[in-house]
């Protein structure tokens, strides 16, 4: 067994790819290229898009790279500034930092970026829906039948809240249902 260079999970020493974080292990550790300069003119960022504990990831004029944190000015990695380029920046980043913010003008949040098992970058959407307490009112007023539409329209935005709501109008409904039977036969 070896540690992982990229998460230092135990994998086996044969191993060429991590089952942890999926990181190639044939890829060299982050390092300035060897032929480019990390101090030259054209490597500052214009922007960043993601931060990691140690890593930045962002884009210059016809670029996507990845800047380190703990020193020199220019791009750890370099990538085109390409759709492949972007994706391969991504991976690399995601494989060093795991856990990142989306970061710099415009981004949406600050929630942590996640990664799906196959590598590709899953986009914060727009803020989740809340459940209005207005849906109690269906199961109180309208029974099951209440329940099950309260069911349907919130159980994939607060699955425990719908559920709760089907359960309530079930059982108000129950509850008439035993005390229309069990009331006494009126006499005319």
């Amino acid at each position: 067994m070896k540690p992982c260079p990229f998460c230092a999970e135990e994998i086996r020493d044969e191993a060429i790819k991590c089952r942890f974080c999926g990181s190639m292990l044939d890829e060299p550790l982050p390092g300035p290229p060897p032929d480019q300069p990390s101090s030259s003119t054209g490597d500052e960022a214009l922007q960043f898009t993601h931060s990691g504990s140690r890593y930045l990831l962002g884009y210059g004029r016809d670029f996507f790279g990845i800047w380190d944190r703990q020193g020199g000015h220019g791009p750890v990695s370099r990538y085109p500034r390409t759709d492949d380029g972007w994706r391969s920046a991504w991976s690399s980043f995601t494989a060093w930092e795991p856990q990142s913010a989306e970061v710099g003008i415009g981004a949406a949040s600050t929630r942590l970026s996640t990664v799906t098992p196959q590598g590709a970058w899953v986009a914060p959407g727009p803020p989740p829906r809340r459940v209005s307490g207005a849906w109690w009112l269906l199961p109180i007023f309208m029974g099951w039948v209440g329940g099950l539409i309260a069911w349907l329209v919130n159980k994939d935005v607060d699955p425990k809240r719908a559920r709760a709501m089907l359960f309530t109008g079930i059982a108000i409904s129950a509850v008439v249902i035993i005390l229309l039977v069990s009331a006494p036969p009126s006499t005319p």
